[in-house]
Formats: structure tokens, C-alpha cells, sequence
């Protein structure tokens, strides 16, 4: 399989050739995550982040995600039940 080929997040499907692209135009973390989601799909970025920073690290950008909550998927009634109580 080659590279171009490769998913970094199967939430949104991101491509590694797609993160390659904007991170060798000198794009951030930030701006990669807004313009592409990855990170943002289901799995709140358990699954991408890591592969993500490893690429960064290959083109010698060494940023670490910031993770907001939040950390893991939550349904909308327990926020309905925090809210109500």
C-alpha cells in the first residue's frame, strides 16, 4: 500500500497525502485540524493524534494537539441531566 493511500483519521477520512500537502505549505496544527476535521470525527482524535504528530515530527514541526473537552464522546442526555439537576 502506498503512503498516499494511507487514512491518518477514519472519522473524517483524511488522507496522509492531504495532512503532507498543507503541513509542507507550512500550515499549524490548528489550521490543519479546521481545515481538514481530523481529530474532530467520533473518536475525538484517540485514533489520529498520534499518527498526526508522528507526521509532524518527519517535517520537523513539534506540536502537540491541545485536547478539549470533551476527552471522549459523551450522549446528549447525560449533558441534558447535568443541565437540569
Amino acid at each position: 500500500m502506498k503512503k498516499d493511500n494511507l487514512i491518518v483519521c477514519r472519522c473524517e477520512d483524511v488522507s496522509f497525502k492531504e495532512i503532507e500537502a498543507l503541513v509542507k505549505k507550512g500550515f499549524s496544527l490548528e489550521e490543519i485540524k479546521k481545515l481538514t476535521r481530523c481529530g474532530m470525527g467520533y473518536c475525538q482524535g484517540r485514533t489520529c493524534f498520534n499518527i498526526l504528530i508522528r507526521l509532524l515530527k518527519i517535517y520537523n514541526q513539534n506540536l502537540v494537539p491541545k485536547k478539549r473537552p470533551p476527552l471522549k464522546p459523551i450522549l446528549i442526555k447525560e449533558i441534558i441531566s447535568y443541565f437540569s439537576e
